[in-house]
């Protein structure tokens, strides 16, 4: 690697790392999940958002293993030319082929269908059509990243629920015994703290975000 280039692909490629984890992981499904959690909880600034990020990174890693064992095992039997000129693309492609398996598999059918028809501006019918019109990823990047903002937000929506209801009890009791000078948080945050440590809420949604990627956990 003495050709400079080098230095100029993997300084690109290191300054695109952010929008490539946002884009092709399940970060962004994840991320989601814990700040909706963070803010359901009411605590404010715990947990703090280095940690929610640490977290979801952490994760993201565990999810997303499988792939980057075998990415970096096909990245170890392509020997890299002295001179750039020399590289041949074709052999890079098989280090990609996992992530766009994944992609494939976790973007949604109705997604898939609705933006290749937008694409193409012709109605799909039969599923043939579809397999033969999913081919290129500006067409399952999009439609995997819609599909991880719709499961995210209806997981958000289930851990919203609990916490909802406690608030609601919280205020109506409040109200009920006429203290409405008292803050319903102060109430309602130390019940939702001992719901969550009560239930191992952490091991719970854990196991579902991982599930959820049809992988086994514990």
């Amino acid at each position: 690697m003495e050709n400079p280039i080098w230095l100029i692909i993997f300084g690109t490629v290191a300054a695109l790392m952010p929008l490539i984890i946002g884009l092709l992981t399940s970060y962004l499904k994840v991320s989601i999940v814990l700040n909706v959690l963070k803010n359901a909880l009411g605590t404010q600034q715990v947990p703090s958002s280095l940690v929610v990020m640490a977290l979801s990174m952490a994760l993201t890693f565990h999810i997303m293993s499988p792939q980057l064992n075998t990415s970096f095992a096909e990245l170890n039997k392509i020997k890299f030319p002295k001179k750039i000129e020399n590289i041949d693309v074709e052999k890079f492609k098989v280090v990609a082929l996992p992530w766009i398996e994944f992609l494939k598999k976790h973007a949604g059918e109705r997604e898939l269908k609705v933006l290749k028809q937008g694409s193409k501006k012709k109605k799909i019918n039969s599923e043939e059509e579809v397999e033969k019109e999913i081919t290129d990823l500006k067409t399952i990047v999009p439609a995997f990243v819609l599909t991880e903002l719709k499961e995210a937000f209806s997981m958000a929506f289930v851990v919203l629920l609990p916490f909802m209801v406690i608030d609601l009890i919280v205020a109506n009791i409040l109200v009920g015994l006429g203290m409405h000078m008292l803050s319903p948080v102060m109430i309602s945050l130390p019940l939702k703290i001992l719901l969550f440590v009560v239930s191992d809420a952490w091991l719970l949604l854990t196991k579902g975000l991982v599930e959820s990627y049809s992988l086994s956990f514990g």
